[in-house]
């Protein structure tokens, strides 16, 4: 998912639909409006349009386009840190015009109905979803199987994978293997194969933390949210949502995790997401991890093309 998606001329538009949802700003969503101009290579003009809905559909013709722009109309709305059903109902009216069929918009009209069990179903399928259709396309009902099994008995019992994963430990001291175990063992995480450790199919999501070094708290996680849905090509949002509903709205989703409020913090989250936006590759997509794992760390970022974890652009 990258967000740097708009030609010059229409980014005048797509900042007046965001101030047309959102008038009046408070300083965080300011922010944010002022980062997504600011990745287009613009500053905020005071003489931007507040576009009807209409208005908007007539401006920006592009699909793809038009899908991000309701993207970024959710995020702005869920940066206060509640979710108001005018607000949701603002959002209708533009993916309405828009064209946009968008399914975080079904979880957010539940989240502002206070209905939070069925937005944690409806959030928590699709995340999953996300990673069985991988495991059907890559081995048919033997990968659903295993990784449907790995998660009903808690991380499975495979020797043979955990120990290639402890293998791990005796690889060189900066090699990217050898900080995956490192993370996995200053945390106490298991390994897949092993009791408690995530299925396999899913094992991206710690060596993303690696690859972009985030830590594993609050703040860390909705950063590393945010990096997943950067470099997810297929529904990429998903996980930024997902993040923000988490570690931001105090809504539990995954069990692992307990639910926090308040982590949204603008700089932070959005150049996470830019730099999962410039990896080469999507990670989720069946990428085999095993061939860099005893290269240098440094040297596997370079290649995927993730820059270096530096101070968030300023606002």
């Amino acid at each position: 998912m990258d967000i740097n998606v708009f030609p010059l001329h229409e980014v005048p538009m797509v900042l007046g639909t965001l101030y047309a949802i959102h008038p009046e700003p408070n300083d965080a969503q300011h922010r944010f409006l002022a980062f997504v101009a600011r990745l287009h290579g613009v500053a905020i003009d005071c003489d931007l349009p507040l576009p009807t809905p209409e208005e908007t559909a007539t401006a920006i013709t592009d699909p793809h386009r038009r899908k991000r722009l309701l993207q970024l109309a959710m995020v702005t709305t869920m940066i206060d840190g509640e979710i108001e059903t005018r607000e949701t109902q603002a959002l209708s009216k533009l993916a309405k015009a828009l064209e946009v069929d968008e399914r975080s918009m079904r979880t957010m009209e539940q989240l502002a109905a206070r209905r939070n069990l069925i937005a944690r179903f409806d959030l928590a399928r699709r995340l999953f979803g996300k990673l069985a259709g991988v495991a059907w396309r890559e081995e048919g009902w033997r990968g659903l199987r295993k990784m449907l099994g790995a998660a009903l008995l808690d991380g499975g019992d495979d020797p043979a994978v955990a120990e290639r994963y402890e293998a791990l430990q005796h690889l060189p001291e900066g090699s990217f293997g050898r900080a995956f175990w490192d993370h996995n063992k200053k945390r106490g995480f298991a390994f897949p194969g092993q009791r408690g450790g995530i299925p396999e199919r899913a094992v991206f999501h710690d060596l993303g933390h690696v690859l972009a070094g985030y830590d594993t708290n609050p703040e860390g996680e909705i950063q590393q949210a945010a990096f997943q849905s950067g470099f997810v090509r297929d529904d990429g949002f998903a996980f930024l949502f997902f993040g923000i509903v988490q570690f931001h709205l105090g809504v539990r989703i995954t069990p692992i995790a307990e639910p926090e409020v308040g982590f949204f913090d603008v700089e932070k989250v959005m150049t996470a997401l830019t730099r999962g936006a410039a990896c080469k590759i999507d990670l989720s997509d069946g990428w085999d991890f095993w061939p860099y794992m005893a290269r240098p760390l440094d040297e596997v970022r370079a290649e995927l093309g993730i820059p270096p974890l530096a101070t968030p652009l300023a606002a």
